[in-house]
């Protein structure tokens, strides 16, 4: 088992454990798209977290060469979400005292990584 660091106890390891695990429920993602987690949350795990799927899926349908026709499909999913994500993201309350600038930093990149999804979609098919 490793070792905490000496400022931190048991408990508070234990408490990330469970955040962390929390992450990867459906009612994480519920609540994530109702814009009813943090400001960060809604972000970082909207945008990036949500990798997690995507990136595996679309090796998949690459490595197999007739399923590489949903591409497109999947691309317009995920910009879809994205865009959901960014209304997520504009009604998300932050934790701690972060202003509204980070608030629409937040939307107006939710909004690109959408916009470029639907973007390329038609181009990254066979």
């Amino acid at each position: 088992m490793p070792t905490l660091p000496d400022d931190m106890s048991q408990n508070d390891a234990d408490a990330i454990q469970a955040e962390r695990a929390r992450m990867f429920t459906t009612r994480f993602w519920l609540n994530l798209l109702r814009g009813q987690e943090g400001l960060g949350d809604t972000f970082w795990a909207g945008n990036y977290l949500s990798g997690l799927f995507l990136i595996p899926v679309v090796v998949l349908l690459l490595a197999i060469p007739p399923a590489s026709g949903l591409l497109p499909f999947i691309f317009i999913a995920f910009g879809i979400y994205l865009l959901a994500v960014a209304r997520a993201v504009a009604i998300a309350k932050p934790k701690g005292d972060t202003g509204l600038g980070w608030k629409i930093a937040g939307v107006a990149w939710t909004l690109l990584n959408a916009a470029s999804c639907l973007a390329y979609a038609p181009f990254v098919g066979p």
